[in-house]
């Protein structure tokens, strides 16, 4: 992208089309996953690309393109996370992002792995917004430290700090919840 518009400019419309070309499918993968909703994460898509559009000429070329975009739309993504003021299941959103585990293996096996990624999920779901975060950048999209760092705009070791945190706040509940016991044996953080 930087080539493109150190060429072309920030007015120019193949700009435009080249960006949601390229980014459309990360940004979407993003939004549904913090909002959990097909619809909401479109809007947060499209709001994505206008206000990127309207502030391109905010970008610093030479920098990281993606993680300017996707910091606009984990913005966006908050702010209808916060007009809801509900929460939904990360299930949803893991199961339509991504298909986790392989598909090997008898049906009795292939439930007991879902059931267990969806009891995690459950308890991720119990973290506060700035730990669900990094969790989700980190296992749900596989992003680096240093993207994540990136994308929120925080230090590498802020996001060490966070999912070191994050983990124990989930070991801690799979320790005092009787229903997620089982999980301490299965799942090593």
């Amino acid at each position: 992208m930087d080539r493109l518009i150190g060429d072309r400019g920030v007015n120019d419309t193949s700009v435009m089309e080249a960006m949601v070309v390229e980014y459309r499918v990360p940004v979407y993968r993003l939004a549904l996953s913090i909002l959990r909703d097909p619809a909401d994460a479109q809007d947060a898509t499209q709001n994505t690309f206008i206000q990127a559009a309207a502030g391109l000429h905010r970008y610093q070329v030479g920098t990281n393109f993606k993680a300017w975009l996707l910091r606009i739309a984990i913005n966006n993504s908050r702010m209808i996370w916060r007009k809801h003021a509900a929460r939904w299941a990360l299930q949803q959103a893991w199961e339509s992002v991504i298909h986790l585990g392989s598909h090997q293996g008898s049906p009795e096996v292939q439930a007991v792995q879902g059931e267990t990624r969806d009891e995690l999920w459950t308890l991720v779901d119990n973290l506060n917004e700035k730990h669900r975060l990094v969790v989700i950048l980190r296992f749900a999209h596989e992003m680096a430290v240093s993207e994540i760092s990136q994308v929120l705009g925080i230090n590498e070791k802020t996001v060490y700090s966070r999912l070191y945190d994050a983990f124990a706040q989930l070991r801690a509940l799979i320790k005092v919840r009787p229903e997620f016991a089982h999980l301490w044996e299965e799942v090593k953080f």
